[in-house]
């Protein structure tokens, strides 16, 4: 789901990283720093970097700018927050940046597509679940976590497939055909996501930044 820098115009490409970095300023400014400050904290979010790097390496494709891989963006949030998870998938595409073919002016393009917009999509729905579903345990885990997943890698794929349409000047042939794997994709992200958070609630409810416990567990 990268976008390689030589697709769009420099134009684009510019805009597109102003508007990240006014994000990245803003998550920086407003991150809780001492939630990751002790030994623990810190070791797992960079563990979960990481991980989340390795993910991202695992990718096939059609042809550039279709290139797909499972994001983990929705654990990140959860764990994290948007705050801590944006500079997480920001850490990731530096990595995947420097190994891989996309070029450094891609960068601010593939951080909305595979980084803002998943994480602030999670970051929605989860909002949206506390004021108008019961706080339930299985609700965070099947909502915030499996579908809240499902619809992340959804938009991101949409979003990247609309942007090489709209760029290559051909909204059919390889783009079209990239839609195909959404189905896949969406399984395996919300499978890969769900997963993860439901053994971190039930074995390291700490790590989850968003789980409560007098929420979703005291007096059910």
């Amino acid at each position: 789901m990268d976008i390689p820098s030589g697709l769009l115009p420099a134009s684009h490409l510019w805009s597109a990283t102003l508007v990240y970095a006014v994000l990245l300023a803003v998550a920086l400014l407003r991150a809780p720093w001492a939630k990751i400050r002790d030994n623990e904290a810190s070791h797992v979010y960079f563990a979960a970097v990481a991980v989340v790097a390795i993910l991202w390496t695992l990718r096939a494709g059609i042809e550039p700018g279709l290139n797909y891989h499972l994001l983990g963006t929705t654990a990140l949030y959860l764990m994290f927050e948007w705050q801590f998870a944006l500079l997480a998938v920001s850490l990731v595409l530096l990595i995947t940046t420097w190994q891989g073919p996309a070029g450094w002016e891609a960068f601010g393009i593939n951080a909305l597509l595979m980084g803002a917009l998943p994480v602030l999509s999670t970051r929605l729905l989860l909002a949206v679940s506390q004021r108008r579903l019961p706080h339930n345990f299985f609700i965070y885990i099947f909502i915030n976590s499996f579908l809240a997943a499902a619809l992340a890698i959804l938009l991101c794929a949409l979003a990247a497939t609309l942007v090489h349409g709209l760029a290559s000047g051909d909204t059919a042939g390889p783009a079209s055909d990239y839609l195909l794997y959404l189905p896949m994709l969406m399984f395996g992200e919300a499978f890969l996501n769900g997963m993860v958070m439901t053994l971190l609630v039930a074995y390291r409810p700490r790590w989850v930044a968003t789980f409560h416990d007098r929420w979703y567990l005291d007096g059910k």
